[in-house]
């Protein structure tokens, strides 16, 4: 009978410190761009709300894109 108890890979069942602090910071400057976009057009706030997520959505899918990108290319 298999023990199920044990984890197959922690690699891959934990994500990376560096990759929450990363999502961090670009979540962190993706707002700071939109305010200070906003605030040098004039903006109303909900479109500086929405520049505020389409930034944040844009940086987790590049983000995404390169994690992903990385483990494709790692040997196994």
């Amino acid at each position: 009978m298999p023990d199920f108890t044990q984890t197959s890979n922690s690699q891959t069942d934990q994500a990376p410190s560096w990759l929450i602090s990363t999502f961090a910071m670009l979540i962190i400057l993706s707002a700071t761009a939109a305010v200070i976009v906003g605030l040098l057009q004039l903006i109303s706030w909900a479109e500086c709300a929405l520049l505020l997520m389409a930034g944040i959505v844009l940086s987790c899918g590049i983000l995404f894109t390169i994690v992903t990108m990385r483990r494709l290319g790692e040997d196994e």
